[in-house]
């Protein structure tokens, strides 16, 4: 019988995001002649390739209990290292594997941090952050990078059969991860120490590499964005994924995970999250709102939403002390 109450309301949120979704449509629709436009969809597509990309790692995160605020720095310092080797007469498939490499080489640092030596998450990612930000800048001294081979940037602005690759990318990793977090031994050991690290731990699992493994995943998706990137725009730019780290979390928790316990989210409602946020941004930016307020609006969704993550947190809580 819980089981079948926990599956309706799993399918009774997804059903409310679809419905925030199709209102914003219709909204927009009628308030802007250019929001249903092909170009415009191609933006929201953009934005969604972009930032889905990183939230499918920051799930993974948020699944553990942890949280990761270094997917900004992660992923600029990564593209840099490899717009330099480019530029620098080094093969592009080349380029891409230092690319990678960097981003997994963080994500071992932030997953040992957490792991290893025990730092709040929140702390550690925030600190990385801050080390890898200051190395792209210092390093880049102000200077964009621009002027790579076609064939990369065809990784990122290219087609398949029509298809723009970033959509190929964005939900072909979607679906991967989707299958690989609900269907293999390891995505639901991921969701078991979210959900009681202790009793996993007392079963015999190794905590610790499952935490290394999630941050490396994540340091090696926003590697993968920030290729898609450069890609599309053919610049490495110095203010490159700036703001980042907060629309990754903000869609995750819009999609049903949860910042206050773990093991709890799925990547398809983070898809969910992160195209209400596409929507949502686009919309501004079309009805002429300022960049500041722009601003505030993104921060109070933030707000919201994880304040009624806490108030179902708390209510569950409460329900669960009551049966006791």
């Amino acid at each position: 019988m819980n089981r079948v109450k926990d599956f309706y309301k799993k399918i009774s949120e997804q059903i409310v995001l679809f419905a925030i979704i199709i209102v914003i449509i219709i909204a927009m629709g009628i308030a802007s002649p250019y929001f249903l436009s092909v170009r415009n969809a191609m933006n929201i597509v953009q934005y969604v390739s972009t930032y889905g990309i990183i939230a499918i790692g920051m799930t993974m995160v948020i699944l553990t209990g942890g949280i990761n605020l270094s997917v900004g720095g992660t992923l600029a310092l990564s593209v840099y290292v490899a717009a330099k080797c480019m530029l620098s007469g080094i093969p592009w498939p080349v380029a891409i594997f230092a690319c990678l490499l960097v981003g997994g080489l963080v994500g071992i640092v932030n997953g040992y941090a957490v792991a290893g030596l025990k730092i709040p998450p929140l702390i550690a990612t925030l600190a990385v952050e801050q080390i890898t930000r200051g190395v792209h800048l210092g390093l880049a001294q102000g200077a964009p990078l621009h002027g790579f081979p076609e064939s990369f940037l065809n990784i990122g602005a290219g087609e398949l059969l029509g298809i723009p690759m970033a959509v190929v990318w964005t939900v072909g990793l979607f679906l991967f991860f989707g299958f690989f977090l609900a269907k293999t031994k390891t995505g639901r050991l991921i969701y078991a120490v979210g959900g009681n690290a202790e009793a996993t731990r007392i079963a015999g699992i190794n905590n610790k590499r499952l935490i290394m493994l999630v941050y490396i995943l994540a340091g090696l998706l926003c590697s993968v964005a920030g290729i898609i990137v450069v890609g599309r725009m053919n610049s490495v730019a110095v203010s490159i994924a700036q703001g980042i780290d907060m629309q990754a979390i903000t869609a995750c928790v819009l999609g049903g995970a949860s910042v206050t316990i773990g093991g709890k989210g799925k990547v398809s409602g983070t898809f969910l999250g992160i195209l209400i946020m596409g929507l949502i941004q686009n919309s501004l930016d079309l009805l002429n709102v300022s960049a500041y307020w722009q601003t505030f609006i993104q921060g109070l969704i933030l707000f919201m939403a994880v304040s009624l993550d806490a108030i179902r947190t708390i209510r569950a809580s409460g329900t669960y002390k009551k049966k006791r």
